[in-house]
């Protein structure tokens, strides 16, 4: 069940800002790829920014559907795997199990070189149903009319999300609680949840202090100082 790839690396380098770090949550401390027959979807989320990306995938090379999840551990490994490569490449993921209940396997393919790891089955069947998340946060009309209080660490994981250097990202929110949803092209999609406002990490940050605190510096000419005379 091959599906083939022109630019595995970039859909890592896209997702991996977005694994959780909490090795007690491996259903999630990971890359999760799901293929359909049509398309491979991959995804990766620690609960407060989930990312999403979508490849067609050639009529001859696809034969899902099938699930499995590389290890945040794996990666050194895969990554090693691109390094000898300065021209973009081709790889190929094969998903094998050779019966039902057997373990499962996924291979990693440039053409010259393999890679096999565990798919981590168990791990993928139980990765965060993502669809009705996206699709409600698609839905929604933009209705940011307040205030939304946002992480920087959160927002600096949006960096590789184009695929194009000045490709832009495309931004809206339904609301200042609701999840603030970014697409970059058709092929990426991200979620990434405010900080609630009742937090006491965004007391004092609405605009109406917002405006006390700056108001007099915004409005206030200073008078220009006096040269003084020379001796």
């Amino acid at each position: 069940m091959p599906v083939t790839l022109p630019d595995l690396p970039g859909i890592i380098r896209r997702l991996a800002p977005h694994i959780s770090t909490d090795t007690t949550l491996p259903s999630i401390n990971g890359i999760y790829l799901e293929a359909t027959g049509t398309h491979l979807f991959a995804c990766a989320t620690d609960r407060y920014t989930f990312a999403l990306t979508r490849h067609e995938t050639p009529d001859d090379t696809a034969n899902g559907p099938w699930r499995a999840l590389i290890a945040k551990s794996d990666l050194t490994a895969l990554k090693a795997l691109f390094t000898c490569r300065r021209h973009r490449t081709e790889h190929t993921l094969t998903y094998e199990q050779a019966w039902p209940g057997a373990e499962t396997w996924l291979s990693v393919s440039d053409g010259d070189r393999a890679l096999q790891l565990s798919a981590h089955a168990e791990e993928a069947s139980h990765f965060p149903k993502w669809r009705h998340l996206f699709a409600d946060a698609l839905a929604a009309e933009p209705q940011l009319t307040q205030e939304a209080h946002y992480s920087a660490d959160f927002l600096a994981r949006w960096h590789h999300a184009p695929a194009e250097r000045h490709e832009p990202l495309t931004l809206w929110s339904a609301g200042p609680d609701k999840p603030l949803l970014i697409a970059a092209g058709h092929d990426f999609l991200g979620l990434q949840m405010p900080i609630r406002l009742d937090s006491s990490a965004v007391d004092h940050r609405d605009r109406t202090h917002l405006r006390t605190a700056w108001t007099d510096a915004l409005t206030t000419n200073p008078q220009p100082a006096r040269a003084l005379r020379a001796a």
